[in-house]
């Protein structure tokens, strides 16, 4: 498959948990810390989507997302997001997310959103 994703989310753990799974699933994985380290590496390498956390430092995930789609409306963007931000990430859909997963969540609830939104079998 070899997909290349932007994992963004402030909390390192977080970050690797899921650069971890999406890497067994066959994605090369890049991550960023905030919103504006993501939005810098979006402006110089092509990714295949996005994985982005709603709460960050400097700029949150709503704030990046419109950018990002101020220049790319094609690209997948699925929000990662605590329960307590639901309203963030129905938001987020709003301005342009493709889809989004509330954490804490289940495996098959991920992997399952990645199909869809990717339009892919994995």
């Amino acid at each position: 498959m070899g997909l290349r994703v932007l994992v963004v989310d402030d909390e390192e753990d977080i970050l690797e948990v899921i650069q971890d799974r999406l890497e067994a699933y066959g994605f090369t994985v890049v991550t960023a810390g905030t919103g504006l380290e993501a939005l810098k590496k979006l402006s110089t390498e092509k990714y295949d989507g996005v994985f982005m956390d709603v709460k960050m430092p400097e700029m949150d995930g709503i704030e990046a997302l419109e950018e990002i789609r101020k220049h790319d409306k094609k690209t997948p963007v699925l929000i990662v997001t605590s329960s307590s931000t639901r309203e963030a990430a129905i938001e987020a859909l709003a301005k342009g997310a493709n889809a989004y997963i509330l954490k804490p969540f289940e495996w098959e609830e991920l992997k399952a959103k990645i199909e869809s939104v990717f339009n892919i079998t994995l």
